[in-house]
C-alpha cells in the first residue's frame, strides 16, 4: 500500500471542498483534494446551472455573512475570467404577517441592508409575471442573484490546481483515522489503496458526511444523524410575448414563503425556461443507493403551484432534474473541529441555503485550520456553527425555508 504526506487532505470536491483547497493553497498549504467521482459531478448537492444569492435571511449570524461571500465570489471572478454571480435582485412574497417575512425585514433593517415591501398595486406594477393573493406583499431585495453552480464548483477547483493543490478524483476514501496529532486517510483509487498522512484532514462530503462523522464517534456522543433525502427541480416554458418580462435583466429569482415553499429563477441556464423547485420533505435516502430518479407526483404538485402563482408560463415540465439535500437535526450549518481530534474540520449540513456560502466556507475553514483548537478568532466564525450545540439539539424547525 502506497504512502503519501501531505499538509492537509480535503475530502469531497464539491462546493464546500473546492472552496477550502483553493484557500488552503493559497495561505501556502500543500493540500490533496480527494472526490469519490469526477469534479461537477451529479450525484450530490453541488451541481445545476443556478443558486440563489441573497442578503435576506432571517437570521443575522448568516445575513451578517453575506456582504463577505459577494466579494469573494467577485474575486473568484476577477482572478478566474469566469462569469458566475449575475446580480437579478430577488423578491420573496407572502402575508404580511408571515413570522418569516417579519424576520427577513428585521434582519434587513437591523443589519442595514437595503430593502422595498411592495403591496400589491406596485407588485402588478413592476412585476407582473407574479399572480399573488390580494393581501400578499413583496419583499423585494436589490444586488441579490444568481450563482452558475456548477461552474462555480469547477472554477474554484481549477483555481485551485493553479495554486499547487493535488486534486485526485475517481477516489473513494474508506477511512479517516486520527494519528497522534495528525490524521491518516485510507484512499481507494486509480493508483489502488493509498494510506495518506497528513497534519489536518477537513471533511466535506456531503450527503456522505454523516458516515464520517459516525466514524468518528460524534453520531453516538452527540445528537447528529445528517438527513439526506430526495430534491428536484423543474423547467417549464414561456409563452414568446412573455420571455421580456422573464429575462434576467426584468425578473428577480423569486421565493413563496408560505407552505408548500417554493422558489424559481428567471430565464437564464436555458432559452426560453425558467427553473423551479419545491422543497420536498420526504424520506432519509442512502446517497449510496438512491436512484436519484425524478418523482412525477412531485413535478405535477410543482406545475399546479406554477398554474396558480406565475404568468407566462406553461405549466407543464419540460424536464426534471434530481439532487440531494443534507441537513443537520436543527438545520444549522455545521463547520468546526472534532471535539477531541481537532486536527479534523468538518463542514456538513448546509442543504439548501448553503451553497450561496461555499466560498465562505472554504476561507472559514482554512482559518480554523491555521489557528488553535481553541481559536475562533476568525471574523467569519459564527457560535451557531459549533458542533456541541447538538448535545442538546431540539427538533428540525418544520417552518424554515432553505436555498
Amino acid at each position: 500500500m502506497k504512502t503519501l504526506s501531505y499538509d492537509v487532505v480535503v475530502i469531497g470536491a464539491g462546493g464546500m471542498g473546492a472552496a477550502a483547497a483553493y484557500h488552503l493553497a493559497g495561505d501556502g498549504r500543500r493540500v490533496l483534494l480527494l472526490e469519490q467521482f469526477q469534479v461537477g459531478h451529479k450525484q450530490g448537492s453541488s451541481h445545476g446551472g443556478s443558486r440563489i444569492i441573497r442578503h435576506s435571511h432571517a437570521e443575522a449570524a448568516y445575513a451578517s455573512l453575506a456582504p463577505a461571500a459577494f466579494d469573494l465570489w467577485r474575486q473568484l471572478e476577477a482572478e478566474s475570467g469566469a462569469l458566475l454571480l449575475v446580480e437579478t435582485g430577488s423578491l420573496d412574497f407572502g402575508p404580511p404577517n408571515l413570522p418569516a417575512l417579519i424576520g427577513r425585514m428585521e434582519t434587513m433593517a437591523a443589519l442595514g441592508f437595503p430593502y422595498e415591501v411592495l403591496d400589491q398595486t406596485e407588485m402588478k406594477r413592476r412585476f407582473p409575471q407574479f399572480r399573488l393573493a390580494d393581501d400578499w406583499v413583496g419583499f423585494y431585495q436589490p444586488g441579490a442573484g444568481i450563482l452558475a453552480a456548477t461552474r462555480a464548483v469547477e472554477t474554484m477547483a481549477a483555481q485551485a490546481v493553479r495554486r499547487g493543490v493535488t486534486l485526485q478524483e475517481e477516489s473513494r476514501v474508506l477511512a479517516v483515522t486520527p494519528e497522534g496529532d495528525g490524521v491518516v486517510v485510507e484512499v481507494d483509487g486509480p493508483h489502488g489503496r493509498e494510506r495518506i498522512h497528513a497534519a489536518q484532514s477537513v471533511i466535506t462530503a456531503g450527503p456522505w458526511a454523516g458516515i464520517f462523522l459516525s466514524q468518528l464517534g460524534l453520531t453516538e456522543s452527540l445528537n447528529l444523524p445528517l438527513k439526506v433525502t430526495h430534491q428536484q427541480v423543474a423547467y417549464f416554458e414561456t409563452i414568446p410575448d412573455a420571455q421580456e418580462m422573464w429575462n434576467a435583466a426584468r425578473s428577480p429569482v423569486y421565493i413563496s414563503l408560505p407552505m408548500p415553499h417554493f422558489y424559481g429563477f428567471p430565464i437564464w441556464e436555458r432559452p426560453g425556461q425558467i427553473k423551479v423547485a419545491l422543497e420536498l420533505h420526504g424520506d432519509v435516502v442512502d446517497p449510496d443507493t438512491h436512484d436519484r430518479r425524478v418523482l412525477p407526483e412531485a413535478v405535477d404538485e410543482l406545475s399546479a403551484l406554477v398554474a396558480e402563482y406565475l404568468s407566462g408560463v406553461i405549466p407543464k415540465a419540460v424536464s426534471a432534474e434530481a439532487c440531494l439535500y443534507t441537513q443537520s437535526p436543527d438545520q444549522e450549518f455545521i463547520i468546526d473541529r472534532h471535539p477531541q481530534h481537532p486536527q479534523i474540520l468538518f463542514a456538513a449540513g448546509f442543504s439548501g441555503r448553503g451553497f450561496k456560502f461555499t466560498i465562505l466556507t472554504g476561507r472559514l475553514l482554512a482559518d480554523l485550520a491555521a489557528t488553535g483548537a481553541q481559536d475562533y478568532s476568525s471574523p467569519l466564525w459564527r457560535e451557531i456553527f459549533r458542533i456541541d450545540r447538538l448535545r442538546s439539539s431540539s427538533p428540525v424547525h418544520a417552518d424554515l425555508l432553505r436555498m
